[in-house]
């Protein structure tokens, strides 16, 4: 028989929350062009959902801070950093995709100048490796070890991760299907919340894309 009472709290000290941040909108993502390792400021836009971003953050107990090494991540996150005095690591794992030669670019561009690097990107999918940069998949990778570890060292708390769209798919599609087939079936917009609990390595999405 299970007695809800003790177990129950047992399990709660070992389930790890996970809250994950996409960064306010960028310029660049107003542009929409490719921006993975380059930096992008912040637009007008994006300032105000950091003040919206960081009022509806304020209500969640938050143990940790995980951040990508950008300037549009940290600039995200930095209020609620302050106002509750939290410890922040930075992680180069938690990067956009290294989009390389294509950095900056718009899609019409890469039609435009690069027609048969276009057909390799169809044909070859989440394996095409951009041009000095890299595929999806690799960036799948690099994040998924560092979630793994994230899990081990945080076990019990409540962890906040400010990255990135491509990196937030990535999350998901490794806590749930420990491999990178899932992440396109993720929207992941500017500014928005994602949450999830992670217990005995079984992970729960109890908040999607959530509007701030």
């Amino acid at each position: 028989m299970i007695q809800s009472g003790s177990n129950g709290a047992e399990r709660g000290r070992h389930m790890l929350k996970l809250i994950l941040v996409r960064h306010a909108i960028t310029e660049a993502n107003e542009q929409k062009t490719y921006t993975g390792f380059n930096e992008s400021q912040i637009s007008a836009q994006g300032m105000k959902e950091i003040e919206k971003l960081t009022r509806a953050l304020e209500s969640y107990t938050i143990d940790g801070v995980y951040v990508s090494p950008t300037e549009r991540t940290l600039r995200t996150v930095e209020p609620i950093i302050l106002k509750k005095n939290l410890t922040v690591e930075y992680s180069e794992a938690l990067r956009e995709i290294h989009f390389g030669d294509f950095e900056g670019m718009h899609f019409e561009q890469l039609k435009e100048r690069y027609p048969e690097e276009v057909q390799k990107m169809i044909a070859l999918g989440d394996a095409y490796t951009y041009p000095n940069g890299e595929s999806l998949i690799d960036a799948y990778n690099r994040t998924a070890q560092k979630i793994d570890e994230i899990k081990q060292k945080n076990e019990g708390q409540t962890i906040l991760i400010c990255a990135h769209a491509g990196t937030i798919r990535n999350i998901l599609s490794h806590l749930i299907a420990k491999n990178h087939l899932l992440h396109w079936h993720f929207k992941v917009d500017n500014a928005t919340l994602s949450i999830v609990t992670v217990e005995n390595d079984f992970a729960v999405v109890e908040a999607l894309n959530l509007p701030i």
